[in-house]
């Protein structure tokens, strides 16, 4: 079976017309044609998830939707990825996809006690691991997140961190990865969200703060890097 592209949501629209679905971005950050991912929309109301010892890797995406409201669909598509993790499968978990695991794995994701993290932000490896392979032991990353992990699974391990978030990527077992960051966005698709999410965060943070996030944002090689790295390393497979 093809990686499957576990949807747990969908771009705002002005997204959707000019990068796609979730499963457009990801490919084009892993230099894939789209249709080498199987998609499944596991919040679709008649979703079918196949069997998950049977599959052959698994990209979660990032959703609007909050982990710890535990809506129906995200606790049975965390019970299936629970399964799959079992089974060894590959998997790559993406900001919901990374709490959604640590959550369905045993850990505890809620509201991030830092607040919004969103922009250009700065990564610091803490722990070497296939999926930086040839990035730096800080690098910039794609983010935007009001959540995040607060207590880790048992038997993961902290790969990376900054000081807004502890937990900005796992390793939980030998092929589950997750990250907190963003690495199928580029800078058009952040900036759009800032833009988007203006009100809120001047809010928080003061006046003409989303307008300086805004400005900052630039494409960064890393989403992409991390991305092959984990089809290289854990799925096996070439560009």
């Amino acid at each position: 079976m093809k990686p499957i592209l576990l949807r747990t949501g969908r771009p705002v629209p002005a997204l959707r017309d000019s990068h796609g679905e979730y499963e457009s971005w990801f490919a084009r950050q892993l230099g894939w044609p789209t249709d080498r991912l199987h998609l499944l929309d596991c919040t679709a109301v008649d979703a079918s998830l196949p069997d998950a010892a049977g599959v052959d890797g698994v990209f979660v995406t990032g959703s609007s939707s909050s982990v710890h409201a535990r809506e129906p669909w995200s606790v049975r598509a965390g019970a299936w990825l629970a399964e799959a993790h079992a089974a060894g499968v590959p998997i790559l978990g993406v900001c919901y996809g990374h709490q959604l695991l640590a959550d369905a794995l045993g850990g505890r994701a809620g509201p991030n006690p830092n607040g919004r993290e969103i922009g250009l932000c700065e990564i610091e490896i803490a722990i070497e691991d296939p999926l930086f392979e040839g990035l730096s032991r800080v690098f910039s990353a794609l983010e935007t997140h009001t959540d995040a992990v607060l207590e880790l699974p048992p038997g993961a391990t902290v790969l990376a961190h900054n000081a807004r978030t502890t937990v900005q990527a796992m390793a939980i077992g030998p092929t589950t990865r997750t990250v907190q960051f963003h690495p199928e966005f580029d800078a058009v698709a952040l900036r759009t969200v800032i833009a988007a999410r203006a009100v809120l965060i001047d809010a928080e943070s003061g006046p003409g703060t989303a307008a300086r996030l805004h400005a900052a944002v630039v494409d960064v090689p890393t989403g992409p890097a991390i991305l092959r790295n984990f089809a290289r390393h854990f799925l096996g497979t070439g560009p």
